[in-house]
């Protein structure tokens, strides 16, 4: 099997009329190369690299603390460049007594940005217990850094006040619970009672218990029942009494119109509820569908498609749409152009390899296409 090898240039079309030179050449030995910055005296790539070859380009290499020119497998070590041994550097930053200043600087650093860090720390959290026993157990086991100063501490039990850290001791103190108002009496007392390594004291916000207003009657509610408990009862049994009817209602009226329940013929025209049914129309009607799928892609002519059919209510009917052409010839192509519709309004190739003597694409390739101009 004979291969021939051909050059080429590569051609982008953008429009109708008019192409851009991508590359100009494909082998190395006709790619046009300059060389002002490296002297080797080619004037392509293909020359170049024989110069390079030549030894024209770098023909030896030394560091700047050597003497003479090394050619070959060239080694440098940090000797030869003037440079620290390896591992010389690393070995002096590791010493407790070099960069001493630096050390000082970093250290203050640290200090800094830890006082920072414990300042940004100090803002309030909150927790919940469910009693003031539970929380005893809890705060007597705990570590020394689990809270702050102004944290919060919310107890579930109702007519109990919430609590706040008002101190943290250098040494932990467990409080032996007796009853709530033991506890409550020593803070109300103290000021404050040490649980664990935690002073608290009482959080100065106040319980609202409502639970006797849902009790109580209330003339302005517009219910039969004057009591909140009462009224939402009673408002309760209205809704589910309106929601069964409207239920009935709604099945009522799907039964009627699927056909399920039939309403009985008016005796009247004034008080006509339905209509006798027909089997067909007294006149039959003719149908049509036209469908227009957009223009070709010149803009001349519209893609358009129709079909038509009697229809008098006895029977089925389908209507049958026969499409127009798109304008595009029947074949295969690499690039389409479709319009809003999805119909095919253009075709073309995306890469056309030109002949012998072939200076343009033809009409065939695709707007965006290359063409590979035999050189």
């Amino acid at each position: 099997m004979v291969q021939t090898t051909n050059k080429y240039q590569i051609i982008q079309k953008i429009s109708a009329d008019d192409t851009v030179l991508l590359h100009p050449e494909t082998d190395a030995d006709v790619v046009e190369y300059s060389d002002t910055k490296s002297g080797l005296g080619a004037t392509t790539v293909q020359g170049a690299i024989e110069k390079l070859a030549e030894g024209t380009g770098v023909t030896a290499v030394k560091g700047n603390a050597e003497s003479t020119y090394r050619k070959g497998q060239v080694n440098l070590t940090p000797a030869d460049i003037g440079a620290e041994e390896l591992g010389s550097i690393e070995t002096h930053n590791k010493s407790g007594t070099a960069h001493s200043d630096i050390r000082n600087a970093v250290s203050t650093a640290q200090s800094r940005a830890d006082d920072a860090y414990a300042l940004a720390e100090g803002k309030a959290n909150a927790t919940s217990y469910t009693s003031i026993e539970a929380f005893i157990t809890a705060f007597n086991s705990l570590a020394k850094n689990s809270y702050k100063v102004g944290d919060n501490i919310y107890l579930q039990t109702l007519n109990v006040p919430d609590l706040w850290v008002y101190s943290i001791e250098s040494s932990s103190s467990a409080y032996t619970y007796t009853s709530d108002d033991a506890f409550i009496n020593a803070l109300k007392s103290a000021g404050s009672v040490q649980v664990g390594y935690y002073k608290v004291s009482l959080l100065e916000t106040a319980k609202v218990d409502l639970s006797e207003y849902q009790k109580s009657n209330d003339a302005s509610l517009n219910t039969t029942a004057k009591t909140i408990v009462g009224g939402i009862n009673e408002v309760k049994s209205t809704a589910d009494s309106a929601n069964t009817k409207a239920t009935t209602n709604a099945t009522s009226i799907t039964n009627i119109v699927n056909g399920t329940t039939k309403v009985a013929k008016a005796t009247s025209a004034d008080s006509a509820t339905s209509a006798t049914s027909a089997s067909k129309l007294t006149t039959a009607r003719t149908l049509g569908v036209t469908v227009n799928s957009g223009t070709k892609e010149d803009g001349s002519t519209a893609i358009t498609g129709s079909g038509t059919q009697s229809f008098d209510g006895s029977a089925n009917k389908t209507i049958s749409v026969t499409l127009g052409n798109s304008g595009v010839t029947a074949g295969t192509y690499s690039a389409i152009q479709v319009n809003a519709k999805g119909i095919a309004v253009a075709g073309g190739q995306i890469i056309e390899v030109g002949t012998s003597g072939q200076t343009t694409p033809s009409t065939s390739l695709a707007t965006g296409g290359l063409f590979f101009k035999m050189i």
